[in-house]
């Protein structure tokens, strides 16, 4: 869910009410920059990937580890809202042909 703008979490009775805006501006730096390079708009929705599955790609590629509401915090101040807010892990539209999907540049 989205409160006050904010993502808001709660799973099995565990508050993840974490921001992006808890880390260090080089992190908070490290990890836009990284959103900007690696995930692609699009018009339509990406049923494959969801804001937890992303986080941890995130963390492969940066060793920075945030929690899923982080990472969706994140998100949202680089301009991806979720498809739906209610849902506790985010889809967005996005494309299958981001950067961070992309299995054979992963891996050099």
């Amino acid at each position: 869910m989205i409160k006050n703008g904010r993502p808001y979490s709660i799973e099995n009775g565990h508050e993840d009410a974490g921001l992006i805006t808890d880390h260090s501006q080089e992190e908070i730096d490290l990890v836009r920059n990284w959103i900007d390079a690696n995930i692609y708009a699009r018009r339509t929705p990406l049923p494959d990937y969801t804001s937890y599955g992303i986080k941890h790609i995130l963390q492969s590629d940066t060793g920075i580890y945030l929690t899923n509401n982080e990472f969706k915090d994140a998100m949202l101040l680089c301009g991806y809202s979720p498809v739906n807010p209610d849902e506790l892990n985010w889809h967005y539209c996005i494309s299958k042909r981001s950067p961070a999907f992309d299995q054979k540049s992963r891996k050099q």
